[in-house]
């Protein structure tokens, strides 16, 4: 176990962290009002990192617990966004003038997990953000171990774990064979990059978009959520596009080279301009139905 106190200045902690918990019920994460609980996969084996803060000092109480104690401590100032500098980050476009003057503290964050993010990402490949929610809190129950420390989460099945599954022993959790096979692949990667910690966030970007099925939408992610690099655009998604043109330039449909125009004005910050839009909610008038779910358990 580990304890430290983190002075955190202005940043908003709540804001920070909201991307961690965009599947609901994950059996990983905890987040409520100015507390953090979270378990995962380090190099070092598993730890859970439990984080607690009140806006009013301007600091945060860390502790962490199990064999990645040490590494998430090292990891925590990145997780609280503390090492993202917005400076020299000033939109002169009055939508997003109002929104950073209203979201001052929102920091990049970097988790570091590598290995829990990618497979959470592959799980939200091309379905649903429910569907993604359920599948993902299936695979953690069945194959995940409880986290260390006194909270009430699992730890994600270690990549060795499920890289040594065959893609249909992934249908009862309601993957099917591509994602299944993605998620193999991504788990035999990230068992062999635990054993090089000398590689840097470039050398694992490019290492990683050569494995089957991490596309420039997944890689997109894991640059924005697991290594915070704030100019990170991330292309491939059905509604980030639109939703930068609706509040940059009020257009109702763009796909990813029109978006990468709007933003291109905003270097080095663009993806500090899409957590904007997210926290703005910008979405243009919606035509098409929303998707229905696919079900495959027990086929």
């Amino acid at each position: 176990m580990t304890s430290s106190t983190l002075p955190t200045g202005g940043v908003d902690l709540a804001r920070t962290l909201a991307p961690l918990s965009m599947l609901p019920g994950d059996p990983t994460l905890h987040l409520g009002p100015g507390r953090l609980e979270r378990a995962t996969v380090t190099p070092h084996g598993s730890g859970t990192i439990v984080v607690s803060w009140d806006a009013s000092t301007a600091q945060a109480e860390v502790e962490t617990f199990g064999n990645g104690a040490e590494w998430l401590a090292q990891q925590a100032p990145g997780l609280l966004g503390l090492r993202d500098d917005p400076a020299g980050f000033a939109p002169t476009s009055h939508a997003l003038r109002d929104l950073w003057r209203r979201h001052r503290g929102d920091r990049v964050a970097s988790t570091g997990t590598l290995w829990h993010d990618l497979a959470w990402f592959v799980l939200q490949q091309r379905v649903t953000r429910g569907e993604a929610a359920a599948q993902w809190a299936r695979l953690v129950r069945a194959l995940g171990s409880p986290a260390p420390g006194p909270v009430d989460l699992l730890v994600p099945p270690a990549p060795a774990v499920v890289g040594r599954l065959r893609y249909d022993q992934l249908h009862r959790f309601g993957i099917e064979r591509q994602r299944a096979e993605n998620l193999l692949s991504a788990a035999q990667f990230a068992h062999r990059l635990h054993s090089r910690p000398e590689l840097e966030a470039d050398g694992v970007l490019e290492a990683v978009r050569a494995v089957r099925g991490v596309g420039p939408w997944t890689s997109g992610c894991l640059a924005a959520i697991t290594y915070g690099q704030a100019d990170t655009v991330i292309t491939g998604d059905s509604g980030i596009p639109s939703m930068v043109a609706w509040l940059l330039a009020r257009e109702q449909r763009a796909d990813d080279t029109r978006m990468l125009e709007l933003l291109e004005p905003y270097r080095p910050h663009r993806y500090r301009v899409i957590r904007l839009v997210f926290a703005a909610g910008a979405k243009p008038p919606r035509r098409a139905p929303r998707a229905a779910p696919h079900e495959i358990r027990g086929r």
